[in-house]
């Protein structure tokens, strides 16, 4: 996982309210066991349409998503945000994200800001108006600015860590090696050994 501290970057409006998993990322590329390469089907159907954001010049290269109301509701599928990551994202803001992919979004260190909907709007207007529009998010700070819209976004200080130091699941339970070392020495024989 990669460390984020600081995102500057132009901004990709997504202004729709409740995109789900399933238009993140349609159920037919689900099968497959890797990681990568999910970005050339990020809404997959949505991208049909010459006019869909993901498609226009103005927006190629932007590190943060910026989404309408109830981002990523629907079934619990780790590769609605491993496509987000693997098109290029960093960031996505919207007012509010469905926990379980929240979760996942932290887990591979894709940063879900939740902002008012004032402060959405507000960004909705800057990129319409100038697609060029740059947003400097800071981890650290926990803070969002772009212009005169200036907001601090709510992170744990764990998945503040985690997305900091780009720590997953497996660098943190490596972290415990001489606990877990410790625990398997300290049983009895005939009980199992942790590999």
């Amino acid at each position: 996982m990669k460390k984020i501290n600081d995102i500057s970057s132009t901004m990709l409006p997504l202004n729709m309210s409740n995109v789900d998993t399933d238009q993140i990322m349609p159920k037919q590329f689900l099968k497959r066991v890797e990681r990568s390469g999910y970005g050339e089907f990020l809404f997959f159907d949505w991208k049909k349409d010459p006019d869909f954001s993901l498609n226009k010049k103005e927006y190629q290269g932007s590190k943060v998503l910026v989404a309408g109301d109830n981002f990523g509701t629907g079934s619990s599928r780790e590769h609605a945000p491993w496509g987000l990551q693997d098109w290029g994202f960093d960031a996505i803001i919207s007012t509010k994200f469905a926990d379980i992919f929240k979760l996942n979004s932290i887990n591979i260190g894709l940063l879900p800001i939740e902002a008012s909907l004032q402060n959405v709007e507000g960004l909705f207007e800057k990129i319409e108006k100038d697609p060029s529009t740059n947003i400097q998010i800071s981890v650290n700070n926990k803070s969002v600015k772009c212009e005169e819209i200036e907001f601090m976004f709510d992170l744990d200080d764990f998945s503040q860590k985690r997305i900091l130091e780009g720590l997953d699941k497996i660098d943190i339970t490596l972290d415990y090696m001489s606990d877990i070392e410790n625990f398997n020495e300290s049983r009895k024989n005939w009980k199992p050994k942790l590999a």
